[in-house]
């Protein structure tokens, strides 16, 4: 088949209806330069002809698959993932994004699409034909360079702005009245609207929102009236520019860079972390403050019930528990090592200990009394109150800070002129430092089951200690079955193997053998060591069950049952903490007790093993 075709027949120009097609454009520019080539004719021109196909034949297809190479088709799932990986698939999920936003036109209708491949192919075919008609050039215009290639429109710079300014239909106004009325808010439509009616000249522009509002943005804007804009905040917007007013500084752009700015504002504002962070900002808002609220209250809550954080509390406090770790080393049992005691004189040794203990427990208590109610007296002070058993002069309006060392002036007040709310809140401080009170009770107490139970402890680790020396019951009962082996001397008297004296052997009690005709007798007897070391550590208990709590002593009486209002309120503190309770509730007091008893009762197998002897 030939083709003869005049070029007029061929003018691409001619075709008005495919005159904006860009493929038609491109095909016009390379008639219209041509490309040069540098070709050999090697028979006549009327000589040749061309056999040409549209479209390729079932042959050639049979032809090109038996010459391809099997193709091994991999797993379901991987097949899918590599074809989501292909270039062409990725671009054509890009290109379907950019339409369904607005950025990109629609494709074509299939009608189109047919006309317009059908006529490339025809140009492409009249372009071959045209080579072969080609005389031969100069060598220097086969070497011109042929036109760029065209690339595919993408987001960025002008081709944004350009997708997007196309999907906005026209708008005709007379004036700027109509545009107001209109409330268009979007920045590339109002660009629009200035571009194609030049009469309006300028528009006013605001926010739209107030820059507290949660909808504030920069490009959130709305066209007013001059009476209605904001004179130290405000825009014009014009053909070539848009001008932003801000407190006397002006800023200037022009209005295809402002347009391009809101393009790449409008796709930022789409990623996560922006678009996310007021919802993030307004959460760790709301964190921050239900936080600082609970510390806030946690820490009212503490200041409020703990002593420890009392400015005027916390040095007694202080005071009393150094008192207690001082007294604590002091032991109810006094035993002297490397003696050896009777029972009547380690009873009397412990008397005697006990006595002792008894006057410094009643010098710690008294010290106490005082460091406690003078911490009292100050805190009452400090509220506004006079302690009822201080004296009502104004001299006694001044009291020293045991912390700080410095004398401070506290107010001072009569019981005769309160209100019914200074009633109320002297009766709560009171209520308040009696709880002081008692708290310090329960450090007294505590100090005092300590006391008893380390000095019981160090009885029983004395015991102990001479308890493994003591021979077993085995190695007694070989003493009556076994002949002790006899040493003769140079005198040839028969002495036993001696032993050399060790302090560490020294026993610690001496008990007497007595023996009658009719029995044999421990002086004193098991019953007598059992009920004299009963005796001693009952003495240790009731010697710190003498010291009386601090809460129902009269000493105590302004803070526990004030004066209010001239009537003394009724003491409803109770007795304070009960320390014979604790010892009968303590295991681990009544094991100690019990392992000491323990101890002697090993007396037993001696006491067999003489009445063995006699018999």
């Amino acid at each position: 088949m030939a083709f003869n075709l005049s070029e007029n027949e061929l003018d691409l120009k001619s075709i008005g209806e495919l005159s904006e097609n860009p493929l038609l454009t491109r095909l016009n520019s390379i008639r219209a330069k041509g490309r040069l080539s540098f070709v050999t004719p090697t028979e006549n021109q009327g000589d040749t002809q061309f056999l040409t196909f549209e479209h390729t034949t079932k042959a050639q297809e049979r032809t090109r698959k038996r010459q391809q190479p099997i193709k091994l088709e991999p797993l379901p799932v991987l097949k899918v993932h590599q074809d989501h990986k292909m270039p062409d698939y990725i671009y054509e999920q890009n290109r379907n994004r950019l339409i369904a936003s607005g950025v990109l036109k629609s494709p074509r209708s299939p009608e189109e699409r047919t006309s317009t491949k059908s006529l490339v192919q025809f140009l492409e075919h009249r372009e071959a034909v045209k080579k072969k008609k080609q005389t031969q050039r100069p060598s220097a215009d086969s070497l011109s360079p042929s036109p760029a290639k065209l690339s595919r429109t993408s987001i960025g710079r002008r081709g944004l702005y350009e997708a997007s300014s196309l999907t906005y239909p026209k708008y005709y106004f007379h004036d700027r009245e109509e545009v107001i009325k209109a409330n268009i808010g979007d920045p590339l439509q109002i660009a629009k609207i200035i571009r194609e009616n030049e009469h309006i000249g300028f528009l006013y522009m605001i926010s739209a929102v107030p820059r507290s509002s949660i909808e504030y943005d920069t490009y959130n804007l709305k066209v007013v009236n001059y009476e209605n804009i904001n004179k130290n905040d405000y825009y014009t917007i014009s053909k070539k520019a848009v001008t932003h007013v801000y407190n006397n500084d002006i800023e200037f752009i022009e209005i295809d860079r402002w347009e391009q700015e809101y393009l790449y504002h409008r796709e930022l504002t789409k990623i996560p972390i922006f678009s996310l962070f007021r919802k993030w900002k307004a959460f760790n808002v709301w964190k921050k403050n239900v936080r600082s609220k609970k510390i806030s209250g946690c820490r009212k809550s503490l200041q409020k019930d703990l002593f420890i954080v009392n400015h005027y509390l916390r040095p007694a406090l202080l005071k009393i528990n150094e008192l207690c770790y001082q007294l604590s080393f002091m032991g109810l049992c006094s035993i002297e090592k490397y003696h050896t005691y009777t029972l009547q004189e380690f009873k009397a040794a412990q008397v005697v200990r006990l006595g002792e203990v008894t006057e410094r427990l009643e010098e710690f208590r008294n010290e106490a009394k005082d460091v406690v109610r003078k911490a009292c007296r100050i805190a009452l002070r400090a509220a506004g109150f006079i302690p009822d058993d201080c004296a009502r002069e104004s001299s006694e309006g001044r009291f020293k800070m045991p912390e700080s060392g410095s004398f401070i002036e506290l107010p001072t007040g009569d019981s005769e002129k309160m209100t019914y709310t200074e009633q109320a809140s002297k009766r709560h401080h009171c209520m308040r430092l009696t709880c002081f009170i008692r708290l310090n009770d329960y450090l007294i107490e505590n100090t005092m089951h300590v006391l008893t139970v380390n000095s019981a402890s160090s009885l029983l680790n004395y015991l102990t200690d001479k308890l493994k020396r003591t021979p077993s019951a085995d190695v007694i009962q070989k003493w009556i079955t076994e002949e002790k082996p006899e040493v003769t001397d140079k005198k040839g008297a028969p002495v036993l193997e001696k032993q050399e004296e060790d302090e560490s052997l020294v026993p610690m009690f001496l008990t007497e053998l007595i023996l009658t005709v009719e029995s044999l007798l421990f002086q004193p007897s098991l019953e007598d060591i059992l009920d004299g070391i009963s005796g001693a550590i009952n003495h240790f208990q009731n010697t710190v069950l003498s010291v009386p709590n601090l809460v129902p002593d009269s000493y105590f009486d302004a803070f526990t049952s004030p004066y209010i209002n001239n009537k003394m309120e009724e003491k409803t503190c109770g007795f304070g903490p009960s320390l014979s309770a604790v010892f009968d509730d303590d295991k681990n007091f009544h094991t100690i007790i019990y392992q000491i008893k323990v101890y002697f009762l090993l007396l037993k197998p001696f006491l067999q093993y003489f009445k063995f002897l006699i018999n």
